[in-house]
């Protein structure tokens, strides 16, 4: 079998995803049913619809999700989980695409034409469930999901090749990509926010961007709400037991002194329970995992274009091979770039974020008008599988660990369906057939010999 037994120890390492709704001073339990590891919007979907699931009944099952940055669906500096974010200046939009994460002639290599139908039809529901959850629990929904589509772009030289892509997607996405339509450049440049430099694009309509913070913030409210959740920040897990008998997280809380700072020393607690959700991005180094989760850097700027008017917000765009996607947010560009080298080795961020800052510029004629230096620029830790789907589940039928990990910001979509089959995987509700099908696909075990 490609997975032993599922380890106990992480990494010592400050890495982290995001926290609660709470302050600092929640008081940590020393058993609880469920521990989510990581408040970003995976581990924040999964507390959600356990939530829902198992609220309302006798006996009722009591989560815990933790977390060690201070606010939900942001990570902590220098390193964030998922797509890099920036506060206060691009907020974490992430976007939301019905697309593979890679060329689909790739994923087909992987997965052959049934399994990359199978995904399609994940994103489509993935990014229905994913919209309809953010307009019940973002509190602006208007300003936070903006619904404008997508634009999958290519140059000239590279019109063959998306042709190819468009008619592969139409042929093996039946109903799911029924919608998406092919642009050429002179309808292509009536496109809000559209740079001239692109030839052709390939539209999809229903796509989105979200404010994920705010959307994981909002679904951790839903869920501390039935009574059955508890979220607490600042807090970092730095050992996981998975023991069929006695599962355990070893967690330290950071303090804070009087003044609100984190230098109030450390609570050091074992936390017994029954099972655990790993939904911790690309953050967590986890050698059961080796060969099967690499955690890979992502980079962003929000870059003003002075030679851009009247455009506040815009469709996504991103390039035929995906070196980069971005859209107007808030009259600027939020550009980003991924880095599909090992997270393990030390970020380039000034050189790559220099890098974006001048390719966005220069796309909309802006090059000479504004000093790439003075551009806010992020890094973040996003992970990625050797077959481009997630890694969903446990590993054998008596862990006690279920793993929800594994996409970048192309997989947002797929990622939000995995959370709502958390109840099922821990036993809390029963898995409808497709849901099961989905697995196929997901699974972690497709990389053993343990049966679905």
């Amino acid at each position: 079998s490609a997975i032993g037994r599922v380890q106990a120890k992480m990494a010592s390492i400050d890495y982290t995803n995001t926290s609660s709704n709470s302050d600092n001073s929640s008081t940590l339990p020393s058993e609880c049913d469920i521990v989510i590891v990581g408040a970003g919007v995976a581990g924040a979907t999964a507390a959600y619809h356990l939530a829902k699931t198992i609220s309302g009944g006798d006996n009722v099952p009591n989560i815990l999700v933790v977390e060690s940055g201070p606010k939900p669906g942001e990570g902590i500096h220098p390193r964030r989980s998922g797509s890099a974010t920036m506060n206060g200046v691009a907020s974490t939009v992430k976007m939301m695409v019905q697309l593979f994460a890679s060329k689909s002639s790739e994923f087909i290599h992987h997965h052959g034409k049934k399994g990359a139908r199978r995904y399609l039809r994940l994103t489509a529901e993935g990014l229905k469930l994913q919209k309809n959850l953010a307009k019940n629990v973002l509190d602006n929904p208007k300003d936070q999901l903006k619904e404008l589509g997508s634009y999958y772009l290519a140059y000239e030289d590279d019109k063959d090749e998306l042709w190819e892509e468009y008619e592969t997607l139409k042929s093996i996405g039946s109903d799911c990509c029924r919608d998406i339509n092919w642009v050429e450049k002179d309808q292509l440049q009536q496109v809000q926010g559209m740079s001239p430099d692109f030839h052709c694009a390939i539209h999809f309509p229903n796509d989105a961007v979200i404010d994920s913070s705010s959307y994981a913030k909002g679904l951790l409210r839903a869920a501390e709400a039935t009574g059955t959740c508890q979220v607490v920040n600042n807090t970092k897990v730095s050992e996981v037991v998975d023991d069929t008998t006695n599962p355990s997280v070893l967690v330290e809380q950071r303090q804070q002194d009087v003044s609100g700072g984190e230098d109030g020393g450390a609570q050091l607690r074992r936390i017994r329970c029954k099972h655990i959700v790993m939904a911790t991005g690309g953050l967590f180094r986890i050698p059961a995992l080796n060969g099967l989760l690499k955690p890979c850097y992502s980079y962003l700027v929000h870059v003003p274009i002075p030679t851009v008017q009247n455009c506040q917000d815009s469709p996504n765009f991103f390039t035929w091979g995906y070196t980069h996607d971005w859209s107007f947010t808030n009259g600027s560009i939020r550009c980003s770039g991924e880095d599909h080298f090992s997270a393990y080795k030390p970020p380039h961020c000034e050189e790559r974020c220099t890098n974006l800052s001048k390719w966005t510029l220069q796309k909309y004629g802006a090059d000479d008008n504004v000093d790439s230096s003075t551009i806010p620029q992020q890094y973040g830790v996003y992970s990625e599988t050797p077959d481009l789907a997630p890694l969903i589940g446990h590993t054998n039928s008596t862990s006690k660990v279920c793993y929800l990990l594994g996409c970048n910001a192309w997989g947002q979509t797929v990622l939000s369906y995995s959370g709502s089959l958390i109840p099922g995987l821990l036993g809390y509700k029963e898995l409808t057939e497709k849901q099961k099908d989905s697995l196929q696909l997901l699974s972690i075990r497709r990389f053993s010999y343990a049966e679905f």
